[in-house]
């Protein structure tokens, strides 16, 4: 029952399902069109913030493995266009692993709820980190440590609460998982933003019904916008749909 009411809770104030949507016409590739739609909202921000989203727009062009899409739009950015994907330190994991080593996944878990140790600061990068290691090869395990970030963020402080929530609706979508994903994007500061909207659209599909958003949420002055759209649709190109 409290399954269900989160649903409807999620499903009517946030999201519109994928047959109530209007699909924008795509002649080309899904890519290619939510690429060409994010730029159509970028198009509404000064030539200079414009100029400020060349790397994550390079960044999901490359995750394409089209490289005729990714010398586009190198081109459109007058750059070269680049070979590999940039590798960050993953701290979150740093954390993460050598506490699984000596105690496992639960002694992870139980050291996150303390805020023992290397996880009394960072536990949702810490946690989330582990959950993507994990999903495929201790696909239970992953689940324990969704269940535990959404239970941490449902007793967390107002300051914490979003981030944690956050981490548990990546992990969420990461595992294909839509009931976790709306437990936790109700605990978000902006549930209905699109980066979350993409992130359930790899679970459901529809991404080429978000379109008409991505270009009608249009800010004229906040780059953030577009890069949560390039960031939700990140996701989708990394991971995979989840129907696949």
């Amino acid at each position: 029952m409290i399954r269900g009411l989160l649903s409807i809770l999620v499903s009517g104030f946030v999201f519109v399902s994928a047959s109530a949507q209007v699909v924008d016409a795509c002649q080309t590739t899904e890519a290619e069109c939510v690429l060409d739609a994010a730029w159509s909202a970028a198009l509404e921000l000064p030539e200079e913030k414009q100029q400020r989203l060349s790397s994550v727009f390079l960044e999901v062009a490359n995750l394409t493995e089209d490289s005729a899409l990714a010398d586009k739009w190198a081109s459109r950015f007058g750059v070269a266009a680049s070979v590999g994907e940039n590798v960050y330190p993953d701290f979150g994991w740093q954390s993460a692993e050598p506490v699984i080593k000596a105690e496992g996944v639960e002694g992870l878990i139980q050291k996150a709820k303390a805020k023992q140790g290397d996880l009394s600061i960072g536990r949702a990068d810490a946690l989330l980190a582990a959950g993507r290691r994990l999903h495929l090869e201790q696909p239970g395990d992953a689940k324990a440590i969704n269940a535990a970030l959404i239970d941490i963020a449902m007793s967390a402080s107002d300051f914490e609460k979003p981030v944690l929530a956050h981490a548990a609706a990546e992990l969420a979508m990461i595992r294909c998982d839509v009931s976790a994903l709306d437990r936790a994007l109700l605990m978000t500061d902006a549930p209905a933003n699109l980066r979350y909207a993409f992130w359930r659209a790899r679970i459901e599909g529809g991404v080429l019904g978000l379109l008409t958003r991505v270009r009608s949420e249009a800010s004229d002055s906040d780059t953030r916008h577009v890069r949560q759209v390039l960031d939700g649709y990140r996701a989708i190109l990394e991971f995979g749909p989840c129907s696949q």
